[in-house]
């Protein structure tokens, strides 16, 4: 969490500090600079549906719901959108900041020197990129030759392509299929995309000319070529018991983790859910008898509020960013410097405070319910806080036996 904000500060101060200023300044439901258009300045775009058929002489910057070039900006590219389609040419380099990121084989870049730096969920590169890939997300997909170096934070990077420089990587668990499962479920609602496993992949056609060193729970599948050093660190995953116990001494072993992982688990959701009841008693009752009357719509309702929450956030993150490009634009950097801090913080705050309640209180709140319909079958229930408490334990041992 704490890269992620590294980065994403890192990015804001790039679109603050630019030292660009727009003349040519687009905006509405939908935009189109038609082929036979030359812009002769910068453009700023503001946009529900942004297309890009012509030429913009200088850079190109602002946010669109859907955006696609398909013409040329001979400057660099700083762009806020849902998704980016990019089959045309980019004169520097190409800044990109939402879920999906597309950059087709037709697509070109002018310069020697030019850089891919993306924040996004799901980026496929198919392209010749002649500098360097830099990329904070969920999942890179590299088919095209990247002459310089990549370096990747996230959860899964193929690469299908060549690299020419070093590799640098931070991926996530093959086995953790959770996330990529709700990505999966939340794409075909909005964007032609699918997610890929996480983990490393150098596919048979990849190859990296210089040295690969990247981090994850698991080694790398590499059916390509490495030219350099290969250098794996292993980070801490949930223990492999049949290679960390002696094969005489796992049964005992093995049962002693397991019932070690139910305490913990219970006492961690027990504190939560006491302070919860402590604090808030009355307010809990509510969703607790909504899940008893109507637990399937009960359920659905969570799904979409999961959905809904991180739609929010994705939304709170893309109006502080048009809020930061604004203020570069009328130039005011003191202004780019708090907005860029304090979009910084509302965005870690919210995920921290979404993450608490969806892994957390949610689980607090089942515990509740499973506890209240045995304890109702077991001894009754007279609606008494005595009942409450002992529902909560009751679904708490429930919970962590089987979450355990």
């Amino acid at each position: 969490m704490r890269r992620l904000g590294l980065i994403l500060a890192l990015l804001l101060a790039l679109l603050g500090t630019a030292g660009v200023s727009a003349r040519e300044i687009r905006q509405g439901d939908e935009c189109i600079i038609p082929a036979d258009e030359v812009i002769q300045d910068n453009l700023f775009v503001l946009c529900r549906v942004l297309t890009i058929n012509g030429r913009v002489e200088g850079n190109l910057l602002g946010a669109a719901s859907v955006a696609t070039l398909n013409g040329t900006v001979t400057g660099d590219v700083y762009l806020l959108a849902g998704q980016l389609d990019f089959n045309g040419v980019v004169g520097e380099n190409l800044h990109f900041v939402g879920p999906v990121l597309n950059v087709r084989s037709r697509a070109r870049f002018d310069s020697p020197r030019s850089d891919l730096v993306a924040a996004s969920l799901s980026a496929n590169v198919a392209a010749a990129l002649p500098g360097s890939a830099t990329y904070l997300g969920y999942e890179l997909r590299l088919d095209g030759e990247v002459n310089g170096e990549v370096n990747f934070w996230g959860g899964a990077l193929m690469i299908g392509g060549t690299v020419g420089g070093d590799v640098n990587a931070s991926v996530g668990d093959p086995d953790a299929t959770a996330f990529p499962q709700w990505l999966n479920l939340l794409f075909p609602l909005f964007w032609n995309a699918q997610v890929q496993t996480p983990g490393l992949t150098l596919t048979e056609a990849g190859a990296i000319t210089g040295d690969l060193r990247y981090t994850g729970p698991v080694e790398a599948t590499l059916q390509g070529r490495v030219t350099g050093a290969t250098v794996y660190t292993p980070v801490s995953a949930q223990p492999d018991l049949t290679q960390i116990i002696p094969e005489d001494q796992r049964g005992g072993r093995e049962v002693s983790v397991y019932l070690a992982q139910v305490v913990q688990e219970f006492v961690t959701l027990l504190v939560i859910g006491l302070i919860g009841l402590s604090a808030a008693y009355r307010p809990l009752q509510l969703p607790l008898r909504q899940m008893q009357a109507r637990p399937l719509w009960s359920l659905l309702l969570g799904v979409a509020g999961l959905i809904l929450g991180i739609l929010l956030w994705l939304t709170v993150i893309g109006l502080g960013v048009l809020l930061i490009l604004l203020l570069a634009w009328l130039q005011l950097s003191s202004l780019v410097l708090i907005a860029s801090v304090a979009l910084v913080v509302v965005a870690l705050g919210w995920a921290g405070i979404f993450f608490i309640g969806a892994w957390f209180v949610s689980r607090v709140l089942t515990a509740l319910f499973i506890g209240r319909w045995l304890v109702r079958v077991a001894v009754g229930d007279d609606g008494s806080q005595r009942v409450t408490y002992l529902s909560l334990i009751v679904g708490l041992i429930v919970l962590a036996l089987l979450a355990s």
